[in-house]
């Protein structure tokens, strides 16, 4: 009998884990943190201490949070979810336009997050369970120790009134924060270490995205997030020094179509992007095969874009499968070929992007591109996937479907099952519209 699996929620208590160890560890954090704020709470006498007293702190306190001039942003995650986070740093502007804005994220982020010149300082952390550099496990630990204490030595030297984890998964930053002795500090309690933070949030499975997780915490500084037809990506449509670097600006203007010449790409293509993050969340590489030939057939152009050895392989492995005479000319492989400003312009100038759950779904998003995105059931495509009729899923109703596993399952039927004409019949769609 097949083992059921239970999707109604991610949680474990109210932990987003599923690892029994890692649920452990944060459990007895949470545990343990709280009998030590208790015990120091006893040693420092505050229960002694008089209501005027008390009333002068709570006043201070409340002043951070009604006027910070210094507010701290952390998101040290992948790209994808470091590029929907940078968002809220606009909100932030607009109800704290004098506030200088800082930013932790992971040093592959940071390439992203140098370009907005609403963030000041930027301060890059990179946690040793996310690291995605073909280092050693004990490389990976002594840089993120090293990096960690770097950072929180420069954050306490900034003296942030306010610091806001906006990555609600394990690894948070949120005892980084606590050690860097920020006052407030506004984050989710389901990575752990919920104790350290003055303003804790339950994390509770709605259908929503990610983002509108991320404007509850903004809450507590009392910014307006209730508008329905909010815009939730960052919009890179209006390249404007109001938002990005005057470098950033300068550059992407000059380089604007700059990239079609220099990589010889036609006016009309389409782009496969096939990797991800994860290896249970790319699509069966003969489909990308068989997908690429139907469209060779119709005269497409296909411009390939990714990152890494791996998936230049794959490109190259679906390039030479192809019989169609004139493929050589047809086909664009850029993959590790691209900086963040080009492979926005490849982007922005592509007819139809068809990708995985990965960074591309994302800056597609953001540059508002007709995209489709081949999903597994490993996350919940609501949360990830921003409701645009331009953005189409293709996602495969089962019943483990999400299953919210790290590693997916086995046969990974929830993705293997998509067919080459389901993609088909959506660019059709697609095609029609236009």
């Amino acid at each position: 009998m097949k083992k059921q699996i239970n999707k109604a929620s991610p949680l474990k208590g109210k932990h987003l884990v599923k690892n029994p160890l890692l649920y452990f560890f944060l459990k007895s954090v949470d545990f343990f943190s709280s009998l030590y704020f208790k015990i120091i709470k006893i040693l420092k006498l505050e229960f002694l201490k008089s209501k005027k007293t008390l009333n002068s702190e709570k006043i201070e306190l409340e002043n951070f949070i009604k006027n910070p001039k210094k507010i701290l942003l952390s998101n040290t995650a992948h790209l994808g979810d470091v590029l929907i986070s940078l968002k809220a740093v606009s909100f932030l502007k607009e109800k704290f336009p004098d506030a200088k804005i800082g930013f932790v994220c992971s040093s592959v982020s940071k390439e992203i997050v140098e370009k907005f010149s609403l963030i000041y300082k930027i301060f890059v952390v990179d946690h040793f369970k996310i690291n995605r550099k073909e280092i050693s496990k004990f490389q990976k630990i002594r840089k993120y120790l090293s990096s960690r204490k770097k950072v929180i030595h420069d954050i306490k030297k900034e003296k942030y009134d306010v610091a806001i984890d906006l990555h609600y998964h394990f690894p948070n930053s949120i005892y980084l924060l606590h050690k860097a002795k920020v006052p407030i500090r506004i984050g989710y309690s389901s990575a752990g270490f919920e104790n350290f933070l003055t303003h804790a949030l339950s994390w509770k499975n709605k259908n929503q995205h990610v983002f509108l997780y991320q404007l509850d915490l903004l809450k507590f500084l009392n910014v307006d997030s209730n508008n329905e037809n909010i815009n939730i990506e960052p919009k890179l449509l209006k390249i404007s020094s109001g938002i990005f670097t005057k470098e950033f600006v300068d550059r992407y203007k000059d380089q604007n179509h700059k990239s079609l010449e220099n990589f010889h790409l036609p006016k009309d293509y389409i782009i496969f992007h096939i990797g991800a993050g994860s290896e249970k969340k790319m699509w069966d590489i003969n489909k990308w095969q068989k997908l690429t030939a139907e469209l060779l057939k119709k005269g497409k152009n296909i411009v390939f874009t990714g990152k890494g050895q791996n998936e230049k392989d794959l490109i190259s492995k679906i390039s030479n499968a192809q019989s169609f005479s004139n493929s050589k000319n047809k086909i664009f492989d850029l993959s590790d070929k691209l900086n963040f400003i080009e492979l926005s312009d490849v982007v922005k100038n592509a007819k139809l992007l068809v990708c995985v759950d990965s960074f591309l779904l994302h800056l597609g998003t953001s540059l508002d591109k007709p995209t489709i995105v081949i999903y597994s059931g490993i996350n919940n495509a609501n949360h990830w996937v921003e409701k645009k009729q331009n953005i189409i899923p293709i996602v495969k109703k089962m019943d483990c479907n999400p299953c919210y596993m790290k590693n997916g399952c086995k046969s990974m039927d929830c993705l293997n099952t998509i067919k080459i004409d389901d993609i088909l019949s959506k660019m059709e769609s697609f095609e029609c519209k236009s």
